[in-house]
């Protein structure tokens, strides 16, 4: 089924830097910065493309939790079909791409690292474009997507025997080494 993964700038306005030379001055001491981070919020059918389908989608200025996680992006060079934001086609998610089109003014940091939205709010699975499709995912295999390997109660079993072994070793190093 055809469709789009929905990406958005979350706009964070809390810090910034403090000048003691503009305290002396009698100024503001307290400069607030605005950082971004860029937010995969997940996949929509094409029939939802126009935001007015979407009656139950908001813009507030509340506070917002996200449940997900953050993914790295791949380098610009990696995709085979390049975006052109001047005439709003996006082909992949290239974060320096994005980061330049939103004028972000921490480009230099989100152009590394993505949030990815995933909700389990409503059961164990949801619904996950996973690069070969988009269809619905466990929690267990969004590990695997995400982290290469699967995390289960025998492969932990094995990574604990194999520090303990370590361990052993390193200890009767250093006991025969003094």
């Amino acid at each position: 089924m055809a469709g789009f993964d929905v990406i958005n700038p979350v706009y964070c306005y809390e810090g910034g830097k403090v000048s003691l030379n503009k305290l002396q001055a009698g100024g503001d001491p307290v400069n607030i910065e605005r950082a971004a981070l860029i937010v995969n919020r997940g996949w929509i059918p094409a029939s939802l493309r126009d935001k007015r389908n979407r009656p139950s989608e908001i813009n507030s200025r509340q506070l917002v939790k996200l449940k997900g996680c953050f993914r790295a992006g791949k380098d610009i060079h990696d995709y085979k079909v390049p975006n052109n934001p001047d005439n709003n086609e996006w082909n992949n998610l290239a974060l320096e791409d994005i980061g330049i089109f939103w004028d972000l003014p921490n480009y230099h940091e989100a152009q590394y690292y993505y949030f990815h939205v995933v909700d389990f709010d409503d059961g164990d699975t949801t619904t996950f474009n996973t690069g070969a499709g988009v269809r619905p995912i466990k929690k267990d295999e969004l590990i695997e997507d995400h982290y290469g390997w699967k995390l289960d109660e025998r492969t932990n079993g094995l990574f604990e025997k194999s520090f303990g072994a370590v361990s052993l070793g390193l200890l009767g190093l250093a006991f025969f080494a003094t």
